[in-house]
């Protein structure tokens, strides 16, 4: 993925002395982190996991990840079939789905490695999630393609939940990106630097983790991503040109604040 400057994360980076490129968050070494990085953040999953309990039948989760929404979903005890492109968190769900404590209820569980895009499956699902504003992922026309594989999914009667950040309210009041750092763990701490690029409007999310060891040493890794920054309008448009409805909309409350993340919306969708 190529991503654009980010003067700030630059500068903490050469204070550090770290002198190589970010890498992709969604590399083998990214994937671990964001894996970490988000196993405790609750933000979306009572909304999600609400809507998903009012829906009948199997549930596909696109984007899903190392499975920060699958876990809830599973406690519904419907088989789920979990769709991502990255092999090494779909590596960590697997390990993940076969513990009791992941899931309780022993529900099925099918995994996929494909773009949430470009995915073939056969229809009958009661109930489609797409979280962490994961839509923002795509261009143009990889939302359409979206919108289109999600009607074909779904049964008569099902849901498509999605997240989306609200792109008009932080280009509004939010232009210059942020940067924060936490504490991760007893021995080291994150730094999360966003900066916007104005000619397209993408958010460049970089995080930095930096570990201690013995006598003062320490070791710096850095990840970063584009995420393209979209109008709620030009989504909505998207969804109804493909023949969806959007029911329902509900705010978020975001549980782990993040520089750039506020203002997220589920949207309840159906054919």
């Amino acid at each position: 993925m190529n991503t654009a400057t980010d003067k700030t994360a630059d500068a903490i980076l050469r204070v550090l002395g770290h002198v190589d490129p970010p890498e992709d968050l969604y590399s083998v070494p990214g994937s671990r982190l964001y894996d970490q990085v988000t196993a405790n953040d609750l933000t979306e999953l009572p909304e999600i996991l609400t809507a998903a309990r009012k829906t009948a039948g199997p549930i596909l989760e696109l984007a899903a990840g190392s499975g920060r929404i699958t876990r809830p979903l599973l406690a519904l005890g419907r088989p789920l079939t979990a769709v991502d492109s990255s092999p090494e968190m779909l590596a960590l769900l697997k390990v993940k789905v076969a513990s009791k404590a992941f899931n309780p209820r022993g529900a099925s569980v099918e995994l996929m490695e494909a773009d949430m895009a470009s995915f073939e499956l056969d229809g009958g699902y009661g109930c489609v999630v797409l979280g962490a504003s994961s839509i923002t992922l795509l261009d143009p026309k990889g939302r359409r393609d979206l919108f289109r594989k999600v009607r074909g999914c779904l049964a008569p009667g099902g849901q498509f939940l999605l997240t989306v950040l609200n792109a008009d309210s932080h280009q509004a009041h939010d232009d210059d990106g942020g940067t924060s750092v936490a504490a991760f763990g007893e021995d080291s701490f994150l730094i999360t630097t966003e900066s916007r690029d104005p000619a397209n409007g993408a958010r460049h999310v970089t995080m930095i983790h930096v570990s201690f060891g013995e006598g003062g040493t320490y070791r710096s890794s850095a990840y970063s991503s584009d995420i393209a920054f979209v109008s709620n309008s030009l989504i909505e448009e998207e969804i109804k040109a493909e023949g969806l409805t959007i029911l329902e909309r509900r705010p978020v409350r975001i549980a782990t604040q993040t520089p750039g993340l506020n203002d997220v919306e589920l949207w309840v969708c159906a054919a």
